[in-house]
């Protein structure tokens, strides 16, 4: 059994979780369900980031403390993941006290290696990205991710040599598969060849923070603080026999707006920790909604909760995983969205189970060789089409998971459900009065689907559960999947 580590990045609780951070947050959990089926032993872990002047002024904005602002965020980002079945194994947040003594500890790793220095920041601060930006970065003067106006800040705090690390980073990024996929490679890539500046790692004029040890006047930066959650998270600084197994992370799953954080930062802030780097950043794209950029501000949002009621959680799932090329930008229609879900859940998949089932529970009594078939391994036919099948999807799953290809790994769950159906029209067992090979026909094709119910649960984890049920027990139920209409 082999450790795999994965994290989402840790939300920022300024507000309440939107579709963005669903989407990334059953990428990784769907990824995870995937490695405890193949017996690795996993841990995941998701949270919140939770300091910062941009909690501090929100907070005052709406007449709460920052604690109780915080605390109403976290619980709404908990009751979402359970709400999406989200398998975590930890929920992190940046305000608990055991990551307060896992920064420190970090902390102090930083200032031993010598890479911390005291010096004068003067420019553009953006609260929202709680980030420092040089001239040639801003976009006509604003932020480049928000698009507003940054405060003019000067003030003295200790800095980190990021320029220390420029080959080392530059030989990672080019030669190694560390930033995922191709076209963030690039571009990270492209950051490293404007040269690094080295970056301020204390605040003055923030009070929301870890404080820096000796100088309680300054807080830590508060992109160091987060990005140690990934250490806090799985027992850093304390439990050195859990650490030990976990760490280093096999995969840093974060949107493509977090690359330089996690791609250029945290490898130098490791090195310089002398820590060892995670195996893999990968980034993915942005959803829009209907072609438009999805924006409180304009009204064009999407309630994942509401969509989550509708239809459930397993459909809210499949789409976000088979509709987008992960990896990419994608948009959200709800006609695609009702398509999708029609044409592979309900038509597919869920009628494939009521179909199994049926047959299974109308000739199980007649069939011997059903009796001892159902619910076990998939069974080769005469002709071995399914046996062949069932062979493809499963290297197709694991190639495309190895690719984080996620769109693709569904797809070949997909294709073997219609495969299976299929077979099922081409047999027509219904028809056969041949009890033997009627029996046989039937058990190929429950245990076939059973074997896809199995292949399925990464990605609609309830289904896929309630499926294998009723196929054991020869159950005829409800659909899994009724229909809709837009």
């Amino acid at each position: 059994m082999s450790a795999y580590y994965l994290t989402t990045p840790i939300y920022y609780a300024n507000d309440l979780p939107h579709i963005g951070h669903a989407y990334t947050t059953i990428a990784a959990d769907a990824i995870a369900r995937f490695h405890r089926l193949q017996g690795d032993d996993v841990f995941l872990l998701t949270g919140t980031d939770e300091h910062g002047v941009n909690i501090e002024r929100i907070a005052a904005n709406a007449g709460a403390s920052a604690t109780q602002h915080v605390n109403r965020v976290a619980d709404a980002f908990r009751e979402l993941w359970a709400a999406l079945d989200i398998s975590y194994d930890r929920f992190i947040r940046t305000t608990e006290t055991d990551h307060y003594r896992a920064v420190l500890a970090f902390w102090d790793r930083l200032q031993a290696s010598g890479d911390l220095y005291r010096g004068t920041y003067t420019g553009a601060y953006c609260a929202r990205c709680e980030a420092y930006y040089q001239p040639d970065e801003l976009r006509h003067g604003a932020c480049p991710v928000h698009g507003l106006a940054c405060d003019e800040v000067s003030e003295e705090n200790w800095f980190f040599a990021l320029s220390r690390y420029q080959g080392t980073l530059e030989h990672l990024v080019a030669d190694t598969d560390f930033v995922q996929p191709l076209s963030r490679r690039n571009e990270v890539l492209g950051i490293l060849r404007q040269g690094l500046r080295d970056f301020s790692v204390s605040r003055r004029q923030v009070k929301w923070g870890i404080p820096v040890p000796d100088r309680p006047d300054e807080v830590i930066y508060v992109w160091v603080d987060a990005l140690a959650n990934y250490l806090t998270g799985i027992g850093f600084p304390d439990q050195a026999e859990t650490f030990g197994r976990y760490w280093p992370a096999q995969l840093h799953l974060v949107g493509k707006e977090i690359i330089r954080f996690h791609c250029i930062y945290w490898p130098a802030l490791l090195l310089s920790a002398d820590l060892p780097l995670p195996k893999t950043v990968y980034a993915h794209g942005w959803l829009t909604k209907d072609g438009q950029k999805i924006s409180k501000t304009t009204g064009n949002t999407i309630d994942t909760s509401a969509l989550v009621r509708e239809f459930g959680a397993d459909a809210v799932r499949h789409y976000l995983l088979r509709a987008i090329p992960f990896g990419q930008d994608g948009d959200f229609t709800r006609e695609a969205f009702i398509a999708r879900y029609n044409a592979e859940l309900a038509n597919d998949f869920g009628n494939l189970v009521h179909r199994a089932t049926s047959l299974a529970s109308r000739y199980a009594s007649a069939d011997a060789a059903l009796r001892v078939s159902a619910g076990a391994a998939l069974r080769s036919p005469a002709d071995g089409v399914l046996r062949d099948s069932a062979d493809a999807a499963r290297a197709r799953l694991a190639d495309a998971f190895a690719r984080f290809a996620l769109h693709e790994a569904v797809g070949a769950v997909s294709d073997f459900v219609r495969d299976i159906n299929r077979y099922l029209e081409q047999t027509q067992p219904w028809h056969l009065s041949d009890l033997e090979a009627r029996g046989a026909v039937v058990a190929e094709v429950v245990a076939a689907t059973t074997q896809a119910a199995r292949l399925y649960e990464p990605f609609i984890p309830r289904a896929a559960s309630e499926a294998q049920r009723r196929l054991q027990c020869a159950e005829v139920g409800d659909p899994l999947f009724p229909r809709y209409s837009c």
